[in-house]
């Protein structure tokens, strides 16, 4: 797997279940890059990012690739403020759906809404032509920014989106969640009681679940109930 498969390597399940930065993707970079932005790659490799930034910078105005682990690097380190002009002079250089997600997510790791969902519609616009990746998969990884950020509120009306997509297609089955882009069903249920918690309280949760009762197939259905019945446990035993 290249470099450039970095940015491609992860899908809303990884996203969902591990709440990763915007920047962490899957797959080893190989030396498939220009001989000298080497160096760099080395050091990013090495885990060495302020290396790699020093030695990538001077060639982002003749590579993408500079521009790439110079973003890599920053996010790496949480810099976010300093990612984004590294991102942004990719996307002018690449102008992908994917890259217009990196800056959709780095926007909001730097307390940028506005500008990214901004960037979340030229996601949008350009997948459409590209199908580069699902619009799950986007909103999982936006989603995902916005609650490593702090924004819970910000994130309810994506996560209610998200919520619906269950509802619409009503399969669970993780095989075919995993191809279209979808977190497993398990891991939605998870990864959105703490944005929830910030902004409901413990029996609307439960009515907020609720609501897809009814609306997904057996297996869905008994882990919906099981996941329903442990909240009002829960809730029970904090009053």
């Amino acid at each position: 797997m290249g470099f450039l498969k970095k940015l491609f390597g992860r899908t809303a399940n990884d996203a969902a279940t591990n709440t990763p930065r915007p920047s962490e993707n899957e797959g080893a970079p190989s030396t498939d890059i220009a001989p000298e932005l080497a160096p760099a790659l080395e050091a990013y490799q090495q885990g060495q990012h302020e290396a790699a930034i020093a030695a990538a910078a001077p060639y982002a105005n003749r590579h993408a690739d500079a521009n790439r682990l110079c973003a890599l690097a920053y996010s790496d380190m949480r810099r976010y403020p300093e990612a984004f002009p590294y991102w942004l002079a990719l996307f002018e250089q690449e102008p992908s759906a994917h890259n217009a997600l990196q800056l959709a997510t780095t926007s909001v790791m730097c307390g940028e809404l506005d500008r990214g969902e901004a960037w979340l519609m030229k996601f949008d616009e350009i997948n459409e032509q590209t199908h580069e990746l699902s619009s799950v998969t986007a909103r999982a990884q936006f989603i995902s920014a916005l609650k490593q950020s702090g924004h819970m509120a910000e994130a309810m009306p994506y996560l209610v989106w998200l919520r619906d997509v269950y509802a619409h297609i009503h399969i669970t089955d993780s095989h075919f969640l995993y191809m279209r882009g979808i977190p497993f069903f398990t891991s939605f249920l998870e990864n959105s009681l703490p944005i929830l918690k910030a902004n409901l309280s413990d029996e609307a949760i439960v009515e907020w679940f609720g609501a897809l009762s009814g609306q997904l197939d057996e297996d869905g259905e008994a882990q919906l109930g099981q996941w329903l019945q442990s909240l009002a446990i829960s809730a029970e035993a904090s009053r």
